[in-house]
């Protein structure tokens, strides 16, 4: 029997950790954090989120922040070249911010960590230790539970013995940064860009505030100079300053196992994907929010078999985006090699919010967000049901909230803490 001073042990204090920590601190959970790294990584990485994760960041604290975090992305387009002609969209179309807000925002990673370690920081219960973490043993002695967001290398995953299955897709690509200083002639695009050229496949970001972002398909073996390539965009020294120029290999992974008893891998350390679709950071925060809200429960006395549902509603829901991701990147080069060989586009529907798939919890709109009419999540307790109408008496004596623009025409839904639907009333 564990008889340390902590619940958890978190290694790692990327996006991912630093949402765990939040949610746990929130909840006076006795945390321990271990980083190597007392300052964010200063290179921008990951740059996209989503409506999901915009509303997951202003639940825990950053709401007043985002605003100069964020700056809404236009969606993501399909082009013949450099700033050419549309070729195709998976939505064409704008949806409504069925959560509160938009489906798509850029931000540059370092600002976005940096206040998500200043939340961190506000929390008693939690100690942050600047130093490699122990070992696995030694993690375990420490904590009741371990909880690996060591990113793709992952100590804590390769001491538990738990490894990755490949989807079988990877290539390599140059990433260039840019802080923009001068727009060229003709401007950038105000679109993520899709380039299907079959000289080269590329992908462009308008990214927050000056970022600018460009990627670009290498051979096997080639070292470009990255001022060649953004050369077909107009761009030269003279435009901006270039941050990084980094070449690497994306890959599609997924965790065997992302539970090993009291040891749980989440973010990077459970899974990798295609960058096309801009979900890799978003899916370790939603793996921080599920697994969190259930190690909260568990601690405070709850059922420890709730902790079995995170690998089955983790695993396969990011299965599914990385499916997605490897989708769009494919797309790429099947437009490159026959422009008039589209895919199918998303159809509009107003009861969606993104393209994305919901958790595996039964019929929509099960596993899927409530949506958030007028900060409904202010409202909101951990466990309650909305409801359609002031007369719903909730079967199970949980806090009933009044909101019919939220049940999706049901008598009442039961929401989560993570702000999923989990129930049904009619």
């Amino acid at each position: 029997m564990v008889t340390a001073g902590f619940d958890v042990a978190i290694v790692g204090l990327g996006p991912t950790g630093a949402v765990l920590a939040t949610v746990l601190g929130e909840a006076g959970i006795r945390t321990v954090v271990y980083e190597r790294d007392p300052a964010p990584y200063s290179q921008p990485r990951a740059c996209h989120l989503d409506a999901e994760i915009a509303r997951l960041l202003a639940r825990h604290g950053l709401a007043d922040e985002l605003p100069s975090l964020l700056t809404v992305s236009a969606g993501m387009e399909y082009v013949d070249r450099p700033g050419g002609r549309r070729l195709f969209t998976f939505e064409g179309f704008e949806r409504e911010p069925l959560l509160g807000w938009h489906e798509d925002y850029v931000f540059i990673q370092p600002e976005l960590e940096t206040a998500l370690r200043r939340r961190v920081a506000e929390f008693r219960h939690v100690t942050i230790r600047w130093c490699e973490a122990p070992p696995l043993d030694a993690l375990r002695a420490e904590a009741r539970f371990v909880v690996g967001c060591d990113g793709a290398s992952s100590a804590v995953r390769r001491a538990a013995g738990i490894g990755f299955t490949d989807l079988g897709y990877d290539e390599p690509w140059l990433v260039v940064d840019l802080d923009l200083h001068a727009e060229p002639d003709p401007p950038l695009p105000p679109i993520i860009q899709q380039v299907c050229d079959p000289r080269r496949l590329a992908t462009f970001v308008p990214g927050h505030a000056a970022h600018r972002r460009w990627e670009f398909l290498l051979a096997e073996g080639e070292d470009p100079d990255p001022w060649t390539l953004l050369g077909e965009w107009g761009i030269g020294p003279q435009h901006g300053t270039l941050v990084r120029a980094v070449k690497y290999r994306f890959h599609a992974l997924v965790a065997d196992r992302w539970r090993e008893g009291d040891v749980f891998v989440a973010g990077d350390a459970a899974h990798m994907m295609p960058p096309f679709m801009g979900q890799g950071l978003c899916s370790g925060m939603r793996d921080a929010e599920n697994l969190g809200w259930k190690l909260v429960e568990v601690l405070g006395g709850g059922d420890p078999a709730l902790l079995e549902t995170y690998q089955a509603e983790r695993k396969p829901h990011t299965e599914d985006v990385i499916r997605l991701s490897v989708e769009a990147g494919r797309t790429l080069a099947r437009l490159a090699a026959d422009p008039t060989d589209l895919p199918t586009p998303s159809a509009p529907d107003p009861t969606r919010w993104s393209r994305l798939p919901g958790l595996p919890l039964g019929e929509f709109p099960l596993g899927h967000q409530v949506p958030q009419p007028d900060h409904l999540d202010d409202r909101l307790s951990p466990w309650c049901w909305v409801a359609a109408d002031d007369g719903f008496v909730a079967p199970d004596g949980r806090p009933v909230v009044v909101e019919p623009r939220a049940t999706y025409g049901h008598r009442a839904v039961l929401v989560r803490p993570d702000r999923t639907i989990a129930a049904l009333a009619d």
